[in-house]
């Protein structure tokens, strides 16, 4: 039986979230959030410690989640276990994916921890969820932003542009910020990166941007994809002591000292 996902409502609550997002997220916003985020000087505070306040944290954007985000990232960390038992890397980057969103306790409002990301200082695709509440965006009006390359040039790397603010880019910032503290390669933070940005790897879009290096990151996220999204049609999923202690090891592994947030 086909499980359909990511089906979206244009009366559901997540519309109202996506239009409050929409009107917010400009280039102006973003440089606001990172100018602020990269410094660090939020907490201290061990990986294990932050993925267990995802327990008080329900995604309001998102219409497949109903439970924790705590029992989420467990859910695809496991989903990811089953297709590769040997990757621990990739199981670790599966659990933690979304920890960012811890930006919640640190009094961020939800349009600016959680949500679809796109690229800000150029055109929106039309593949963007709601995309005519983003008709209202300030930068819409701006002809520097509204444009095929906007404030970016062609084959520029994905890396180098500038994407919509929240749990994503946050966790990127912790994890390049604390480089020396932790032993997560890099390869699986640009996956944590990119990984809500589903215009560029569920829908083609921002092509024009993309060297060869992106062309094989778009398809390692495609595969953590089917980690992440397809988890959330789970039903059956207990957590258990047993899977608590495996992660536990595994990040106690990857992650053995606090960082910086």
């Amino acid at each position: 039986m086909k499980v359909c996902l990511r089906n979206f409502s244009s009366k559901s609550r997540q519309a109202q979230f996506y239009q409050k997002l929409h009107v917010r997220q400009t280039v102006a916003l973003v440089d606001q959030k990172l100018h602020k985020f990269v410094k660090l000087q939020q907490a201290t505070m061990s990986i294990q410690d932050v993925l267990e306040r995802m327990n008080d944290f329900e995604d309001p954007s998102d219409p497949d989640v109903h439970n924790s985000n705590l029992i989420h990232a467990y859910q695809t960390a496991e989903r990811c276990r089953k297709a590769h038992p040997e990757n621990k890397a990739l199981q670790v980057c599966s659990l933690i994916h979304d920890v960012g969103k811890i930006l919640y306790s640190f009094g961020e409002p939800n349009w600016a921890v959680v949500g679809d990301t796109f690229v800000v200082g150029c055109a929106y695709p039309r593949s963007v969820i709601f995309y005519k509440t983003l008709l209202d965006n300030p930068d819409f009006e701006n002809s520097e932003y509204n444009s095929r390359l906007g404030i970016y040039s062609e084959k520029c790397g994905m890396k180098n542009l500038k994407i919509s603010f929240g749990h994503d880019e946050y966790l990127y910032l912790v994890l390049s910020g604390n480089r020396m503290k932790h032993h997560l390669p890099e390869e699986y933070w640009d996956i944590i990166r990119f990984h809500s940005l589903y215009p560029w790897h569920s829908d083609n879009a921002y092509m024009q941007f993309m060297t060869l290096e992106d062309v094989a990151l778009r398809e390692k996220i495609r595969q953590f994809n089917s980690f992440d999204l397809y988890s959330k049609a789970d039903s059956t999923f207990v957590l258990t002591n047993d899977i608590k202690e495996y992660y536990a090891t595994l990040l106690a592994e990857f992650f053995p000292v606090p960082l910086n947030w």
